[in-house]
């Protein structure tokens, strides 16, 4: 599938009958869908390709490390305490994998009051400098919960989105 601004997307979910059906795949056809996207999917010329993957370090990135040429990863992250620990887990499964970390994005960071500015930490107070620190990698974006991109994301249209955020996070890797 491709977007209406040229970003190539490849899911299951755009080949399940019904969009609601659960996934119910076992590790050794999750690491075959994997390859087979890798391997037949006509992806062309691609400056960047993103992989996005589930939390932990189960058959998905273990998989996606073994079988695909990545260059890097980027952790996503959220500023709850119990997911610091699934990034250390992560961070620690690429370095076992020599798969380089290329830094850290916080999802969910803040809301911004549309009203008076002020930022709100509506999950908690970000840990993310210090687990950066930790772990020797940077910070790369801290992603603000945003109704306007909530409302593109359901579109379908999540390139649109904050071009500067998305060039500025592009510039760092």
């Amino acid at each position: 599938m491709q977007t209406k601004t040229g970003v190539r997307v490849m899911s299951v979910n755009l080949l399940l009958e019904k969009e609601d059906a659960p996934v119910i795949w076992r590790g050794p056809v999750i690491s075959g869908m994997i390859n087979q996207f890798w391997q037949e999917v006509i992806w062309g010329d691609v400056d960047y390709m993103f992989v996005d993957m589930p939390p932990g370090t189960g058959d998905v990135p273990l998989t996606v490390f073994q079988s695909l040429p990545v260059d890097g990863i980027v952790i996503v992250t959220t500023p709850q305490d119990l997911v610091t620990l699934i990034v250390k887990k992560a961070y620690n499964m690429a370095k076992m994998m020599n798969i380089p970390v290329l830094g850290l994005v916080e999802n969910m960071s803040y809301f911004e009051c549309p009203d008076c500015g002020k930022r709100h930490s509506i999950f908690g107070e970000s840990k993310l400098d210090e687990v950066a620190k930790e772990l020797g990698v940077p910070v790369l974006a801290r992603l603000p919960i945003d109704p306007k991109t909530a409302a593109l994301v359901d579109r379908g249209a999540v390139e649109l989105a904050n071009t500067d955020m998305f060039n500025d996070f592009v510039a760092k890797l």
